[in-house]
Parts: structure tokens; C-alpha cells; sequence
């Protein structure tokens, strides 16, 4: 039997889109107006996509697919809109809009779910004067994944995006970090499992991240939560970027993709890859250098909470900075101290928003030692 859809693919939409079945009517309007030509898109470009994947479902990879889709420029932001203030987070306004982003990109789906401050309009459509959006959750998927003729997108190995990012408003402002993941399930059902661990008191440095930015009070209804709310001053995006692989391309992929998220540069703690797999089995925590994703992730898990309880600090580093006149001479003046603004952005952080010092560290630039240092008052007290 036919779906009732002539754009959808009603069973791709629900699997990677945190969705509920109520909204799929929307957004089968939606790529109606925007096939139109309306709302930013152009006459026939979401037929056009539908072709490029019914003429490619068997004789092309999945990356070389989305590649063909970039012959459409075309991006789609989607919006979920709560206000501050409203009585009833489970009802929501929504908006969307097509765009042209000029780039290799392929076509990309865009769900913003935004809480704005103050009460919800009445009886008009514009927000009144003042009103910001506090606080961002974004999920972003390829537009051609949930159209018709795609196949099944859960099929293979996904691999996926965190990014953890300031809104312009935020004071502090903190720099991007990001964190890259694969599984051979749905991208959604992983992120729950993460976000299930960030809010039971995981010590792992991605959960805690996430756990600084939920807002615990939020909604979260299905898969990521079209309600889920985030901290205020705070953007989470999360962006899936490969489908349908097989063990092996997820592998090389993920490796070169960690290259740039392994930290101090974001929050993935090993390697990606082939290459994470023989780093743990060197150390003990994978019987063989090639596993399961799973097993790999399990072995991750051990290998980084038995590294928590590690390294102290030396004691000449703790005598030296305890004396008033070592202090004074080094402070603000070596590159290898903490300036006022770090200092000053460590203690809001931690005070005010409850960040974790692994994640903190991340964001100013310090490292973990520095950050409990200046929360516990121990160094740069007389800092203000």
C-alpha cells in the first residue's frame, strides 16, 4: 500500500527525526509549498531531489548520493517555537523557510527547536518588541533521507555530530566543541542512551558536557524531543552526517572525522576508527584490535572512568603557587597562566551554571587542574 505522502517517506521521517506522527503533516505541507516555489524554495527542486534518489537507490554509495543532491542548493530550517512563559510547553508554534546556502553542502533538513522569552502572541503573529530566542536545539539531517525513494535509512552504520555552542546573548560567551559518533543502531536511540547517562551522573567527559547544557526541567516527548530545551544562553546542534554505511567506510570515516574533535580540541577522549580500537586493545580493554562498535564503546567507557582517579599534582607545583610572592609575579604576566577573563569566565561556569571542570576547561581554554583550582578559591582568589 502507498504512503499517503507525496513528498515524505513516513517511515525514514519518524526513524531519524525526533518527530511525532501529529507533525508529519506539516511537513509534508511544507515540501508541498516549498516544491511550489514558495517560502524561499524553487518550482520542482523537492521532485528533483526525489528523482536523484530514485535513479541512484542502486547503483551508488550513500555519500555518493547526497553528493548528487547538491545539484539542488537548497537548505530547509524548520522551526519548533516555545515561549518562556506559556502555560503548556506540549503546544508550540512553528515556522519554516527554504534558502540557498551556496556551497558543496548536500540539502539538509533543519529542525530548530527554539524557547523565546516572554508570553506567547495573542491573536497576532508577531512576537513583541524585545523577544529573543534564549536558548536553541537544533537537529539536522539530509533532506534526501526523508523523501520518498530513499530506501531505509536505518540500514548500516550512522555516524553523527554534537556541537555544543554560546547564543550571541550568553555571558560568558565560550568557544564551539564538538562530538563525533557512530553506531550501527538509530541516531536517536544512541542519543538517549547518551542523555540517559548525562542525567544519572555519567563521568565521562561528552555526558557531563551534555549534562550541563539539558535544561532538566525541559520536555523531552520522543526521540531527541521535539520540546527538549537546552540551558539558557546555550545551542546544542546535533547534525547526522552519514547513513547507510558499511563497518568499514564507518571506521575510516570516523577516524579522520575525530581527528579534529579529540580532545583538548572538542570532547572525544579516543581516537575514532580502527585507530580508537588499537589504542584500547593496546592498552588492555579490547581483547583484539578490530570489535564491535559496541564493545568498542563499553571498552571506552572502562578505560576512561579508570582514568579519572589519575594524576595529582606534583608537590613543588602546590608549594610554589601557595607562596603570595610567586603568585604576584606570574600572574597574567606568562603564557602559561590563566588570564583575568578566564579566570572570570571559569568562576560563571561553575558558580552560575553549574558546568562540569572537564567541559569548562574545554570552553577557556585551561586545563582541569586550573579550573578546580580557581572553583575551589585555591588560586587566582584575589581575582575580581
Amino acid at each position: 500500500m502507498d504512503q499517503p505522502y507525496k513528498f515524505l517517506d513516513e517511515k525514514n521521517a519518524l526513524a531519524i527525526l525526533p518527530i511525532p506522527e501529529s507533525c508529519l503533516q506539516e511537513m509534508e505541507a511544507m515540501l508541498e509549498a516549498i516544491d511550489r516555489g514558495e517560502r524561499g524554495g524553487s518550482e520542482g527542486c523537492i521532485t528533483r531531489l526525489i528523482q536523484i534518489n530514485k535513479k541512484s537507490r542502486f547503483s551508488t554509495k550513500s555519500w555518493g548520493r547526497l553528493a548528487g543532491g547538491k545539484k539542488v542548493d537548497l537548505g530547509i530550517t524548520y522551526r519548533f517555537i516555545n515561549y518562556d512563559e506559556q502555560d503548556d510547553y506540549s503546544e508550540y508554534f512553528y515556522s519554516y523557510d527554504a534558502w540557498k546556502h551556496g556551497t558543496p553542502q548536500a540539502p539538509m533538513l533543519m529542525l530548530s527547536f527554539d524557547r523565546n522569552s516572554g508570553s506567547p502572541p495573542i491573536g497576532t503573529l508577531e512576537n513583541a518588541p524585545g523577544t529573543y530566542v534564549i536558548s536553541r536545539r537544533v537537529v539536522s539531517v539530509p533532506l534526501q533521507c526523508v523523501l520518498k525513494h530513499w530506501g531505509n535509512a536505518e540500514s548500516g552504520y550512522m555516524i553523527y555530530e554534537h556541537n555544543l555552542s554560546a547564543m550571541d546573548h550568553a555571558v560568558p560567551q565560550f568557544k564551539s566543541i564538538s562530538y563525533i559518533g557512530l553506531t550501527s543502531r538509530n541516531w536517536q536511540t544512541r542519543y538517549k542512551e547518551h542523555q540517559r547517562d548525562a542525567l544519572t551522573g555519567s563521568e565521562l567527559l561528552f555526558h557531563t558536557s551534555l549534562a550541563a547544557v539539558i535544561n532538566k526541567d525541559g520536555i523531552s516527548q520522543i526521540g531527541m524531543g521535539p520540546f527538549e530545551m537546552v540551558r539558557s544562553g546555550a545551542c546544542l546542534i546535533s547534525e547526522l552526517q552519514y547513513v547507510n554505511l558499511t563497518y568499514e567506510e564507518a571506521m575510516q570515516i570516523e577516524e579522520r572525522m575525530v581527528e579534529r574533535t579529540l580532545h583538548p580540541l572538542g570532547l572525544n577522549m579516543i581516537p575514532g576508527g580502527f585507530a580508537g580500537m588499537k589504542f584500547l586493545h593496546k592498552l588492555g580493554y579490547l581483547p583484539r584490535d578490530r570489535a564491535t562498535v559496541d564493545d568498542r564503546d563499553f571498552a571506552t567507557a572502562k578505560y576512561l572512568l579508570a582514568r579519572t582517579g589519575g594524576a595529582k599534582v606534583a608537590p613543588w607545583v602546590s608549594e610554589n603557587w601557595s607562596k603570595d610572592e610567586f603568585y604576584e609575579q606570574v600572574i597574567f604576566k606568562r603564557s602559561n597562566t590563566l588570564n583575568r577573563e578566564q579566570v572570570l569566565s571559569i568562576r560563571k561556569y561553575g558558580n552560575d551554571w553549574g558546568f562540569c571542570a572537564e567541559l569548562i576547561a574545554n570552553l577557556v581554554g585551561a586545563n582541569i587542574r586550573q579550573v578546580r583550582d580557581v572553583l575551589s578559591g585555591k588560586y587566582y582568589a584575589r581575582v575580581k
